[in-house]
């Protein structure tokens, strides 16, 4: 049996295979297909409000609105602003 030797040939048939596996399957994926990055998670995090309106709940017996606080995660009335 014989042992293959390593090679700076071989080293790099192993990276520009890697790299055009990579590449390949990077243009082969659907964008929403591709996974959440930490800046994908900050850039949705900013554009929630800390105050959601509750559409499906009534006002309260002084008119104010339902909002859930994102923060605290309760249920607060307020007037609409």
């Amino acid at each position: 049996m014989e042992v293959e030797k390593i090679s700076a040939a071989g080293i790099g048939n192993a990276a520009l295979g890697t790299t055009a596996a990579d590449l390949i399957k990077n243009l082969l994926t659907k964008e929403d297909n591709k996974p959440a990055t930490k800046a994908d998670l900050r850039r949705l995090e900013s554009k929630l409000k800390r105050y959601p309106l509750i559409k499906n709940m009534n006002q309260n017996h002084l008119g104010q609105l339902a909002y859930f606080d994102m923060k605290l995660g309760i249920l607060i009335y307020r007037f609409e602003s």
